[in-house]
């Protein structure tokens, strides 16, 4: 679990330093016509974008994998998660049929019983989305707290809502040239965009510390 958000990290950490690096650079409007470095100014909510998609990618798989390596049984995990767990199951609710009825009783009968589930957990990352092809936003972080019940808010800052959202907007002008990446680019200062990357690390860090806990707690539960 550890390594999928360290290399978040250290991704947005080199991306920092190419940052600080343009914030050297001389840019008068005669020497930048073409707005060079601002469209390597603009780069950056993509690779923001970029990072956050493949954390939320890579995210169940260590989720998983983790849970499998501490042996933790079934009636340990909360509900959200048991869902995701769940998600042949529903898919067979969707219909009219006796089968979807049996389903649908399957797995309301399965909720009662989750206390006394002492089954150990098997590998669900296949049962578990947290990135679906859109971009990543607010929205991945609200579900990986509700999946797993987390305590508190998933914002580290009450900014994290903007910035997300920010990083989600600017990322699709530029990757699907919505805007002219120049435009973007010049909108903004290198040194906001390290503020930038350096809040999202904070949230990040924020993400793995609670995971973390929630993982301490099971694996020292009786």
């Amino acid at each position: 679990m550890e390594s999928v958000f360290s290399d978040a990290v250290e991704r947005l950490a080199r991306e920092r330093r190419r940052l600080e690096h343009l914030s050297t650079q001389v840019e008068p409007q005669s020497f930048d016509r073409d707005g060079f470095l601002a469209m390597g100014r603009a780069l950056s909510y993509v690779v923001m974008g970029g990072v956050l998609e493949c954390l939320m990618r890579d995210l169940p798989r260590a989720l998983a994998t983790d849970v499998a390596a501490l042996k933790i049984q079934r009636n340990s995990l909360p509900l959200g998660l048991v869902a995701a767990l769940e998600a042949a199951a529903f898919r067979k609710c969707g219909d009219g049929t006796i089968g979807a009825l049996l389903a649908r009783t399957a797995i309301l009968q399965g909720a009662v019983d989750h206390s006394a589930d002492l089954r150990l957990v098997e590998d669900f990352s296949d049962s578990l989305k947290l990135a679906d092809g859109s971009t990543v936003g607010q929205k991945n972080f609200e579900a990986l707290w509700a999946l797993l019940n987390l305590p508190g808010e998933w914002r580290n800052s009450p900014n994290d809502v903007f910035l997300l959202r920010e990083i989600k907007d600017k990322r699709n002008d530029v990757a699907h040239w919505e805007a002219d990446p120049v435009d973007v680019g010049r909108s903004k200062r290198p040194t906001s965009l390290i503020e930038m990357v350096d809040q999202l690390i904070a949230l990040l860090d924020h993400a793995l510390l609670h995971i973390c806990y929630w993982f301490e707690e099971r694996s020292t539960a009786p």
